[in-house]
């Protein structure tokens, strides 16, 4: 072998060296073959041996990535994927500067049952729509105890302590029922009643004792009556539900029914239907059958069965 070759052999075999340490010390993107790269979360919260985590990969831009997962004692119990472009999960409320946030940090006990608890929101990434609050007990035992959809978030939702009377030491759950979005109107001037759920027997169930209202002002509802009866719309006269009608009309209906009373909602439409448009019977027809639309609908009918009489008209429902 001549000296050339010597010399071109070993410079072969120092590159070979070198290439060998710099693949050494190249960090490795996988552990393992196929292993997904890890992605740093971009909310954590600990309450020992439990850790929530909410991720968000940025580099998609669009939330399709989006997840969050739970972790006791390091191991993976519960993880939830985005299931639409620009769904966001918070942990907690969505905003910090909430005023709401220190009643649901992680641990806290929001259902009333002693045990620490784990609420996470969900944000679907649409305009005015829509939030879910996933509920989870993060004691002993792990479990997700409930999901309340509280749809449009400009109106809620809202954790309301319990008064010093109440019995159940549970979080409320303040919500609106959009049942009636967009019924003959607008969404800008759709009525939302108020709506109070409580944990008990396992799950959120309305709260009877929260939602009533104390009985509604006559001089009040007779300026509304009137206000209704003189809508500029209505004077040009028609049948429902093609004439026009204000919708302060179902919406102080639902503000009645929602509270408790709904004998006065039904004495509240004959009041204040315009004298210029015909088919008052239609509309009750088509109020009652909206109505039966919500999923909170028979607990209501049920709350105002028990909490006063019911017209004939209600009864029929």
């Amino acid at each position: 072998m001549t000296d050339s070759s010597r010399s071109i052999g070993s410079v072969a075999r120092a590159l070979t060296l070198i290439a060998a340490l710099i693949a050494g010390f190249a960090p490795r993107a996988n552990s393992a073959a196929g292993a997904p790269p890890y992605i740093t979360p971009h909310q954590e919260e600990t309450f020992k041996p439990y850790v929530a985590r909410v991720y968000f990969d940025a580099k998609a831009n669009d939330g399709s990535d989006a997840y969050f997962e739970i972790l006791k004692d390091d191991k993976q119990v519960y993880v939830q994927r985005a299931k639409n472009k620009g769904e966001k999960f918070f942990i907690g409320t969505m905003y910090k500067e909430d005023p709401d946030a220190p009643l649901v940090k992680m641990g806290m006990d929001v259902t009333g049952d002693g045990k620490p608890d784990l609420v996470v929101s969900e944000w679907s990434g649409y305009a005015n729509c829509c939030l879910t609050l996933h509920i989870f007990e993060i004691g002993p035992t792990f479990k997700k105890l409930g999901t309340i959809d509280a749809e449009f978030s400009d109106s809620g939702p809202h954790f309301i302590p319990p008064d010093k009377r109440s019995q159940s030491m549970a979080l409320a759950v303040q919500i609106h029922d959009w049942n009636f979005a967009n019924w003959h109107t607008d969404f800008a001037d759709s009525p939302a009643p108020k709506v109070l759920l409580r944990f008990s027997n396992g799950a959120y169930r309305i709260a009877p004792d929260l939602m009533r209202t104390q009985a509604p002002d006559a001089q009040d509802l007779d300026t509304r009556a009137a206000a209704v009866r003189n809508y500029a719309p209505s004077a040009k006269g028609g049948t429902w539900p093609h004439a026009e009608v204000s919708p302060d009309l179902w919406s102080t209906m639902l503000d009645l029914i929602y509270g408790g009373h709904d004998a006065e909602a039904w004495k509240f439409l004959d009041t204040a239907w315009p004298s210029k448009v015909n088919g008052k019977d239609v509309f009750a027809r088509d109020f009652r059958a909206q109505l039966a639309k919500s999923p909170y609908w028979p607990a209501v009918k049920t709350m105002n069965a028990s909490s006063s009489p019911t017209s004939p008209r209600a009864a029929a429902e």
